[in-house]
């Protein structure tokens, strides 16, 4: 019971310790701050960002220039296997250079399951994600050459 008692006391004195002498300088910097912002904190930041309604607004024109801003986020995934610029890696397919019609026509068969070649199983989930329209997006996507934003 005294070994307790000691390893009791010992945790206080630590805690007492830091809670007088090493938390009231606790400083955390170059890290995000989960506080709100409010008062003058907040006019700094809209002055520099705008407000959360002109940042959507900004992100909404800068999407609207852009006809694929819809799939860059899908391409990230066809471009892990198939490359960056869809030159094909190992076993999968070249892209680059294909029509749109060729494109979409095999994710169509991979939505329905259909065997195309080797790696056939690894795209029918891939496809089966995909809406007619994103098909569409993606196989103008290629044929244009891979656009950069």
């Amino acid at each position: 019971m005294k070994e307790l008692g000691m390893v009791l006391g010992g945790c206080f004195l630590i805690a007492l310790f830091f809670v007088f002498k090493i938390h009231p300088t606790l400083e955390y910097t170059g890290y995000s701050s989960n506080s709100s912002c409010y008062g003058e904190c907040y006019e700094e930041y809209v002055r520099i960002n705008g407000t959360s309604v002109d940042i959507l607004k900004a992100k909404q024109a800068l999407a609207a220039g852009d006809p694929f801003s819809d799939i860059r986020s899908l391409w990230t995934g066809c471009a892990g296997c198939h490359g960056q610029q869809g030159q094909g890696m190992s076993v999968f397919p070249k892209l680059a250079g294909q029509n749109a019609d060729y494109i979409v026509n095999k994710l169509n068969a991979y939505k329905n399951r259909e065997q195309v070649g080797a790696m056939s199983s690894t795209m029918w989930a891939q496809a089966d994600m995909l809406s007619a329209k994103q098909m569409d997006l993606i196989g103008d996507f290629i044929e244009s050459g891979f656009p950069s934003e």
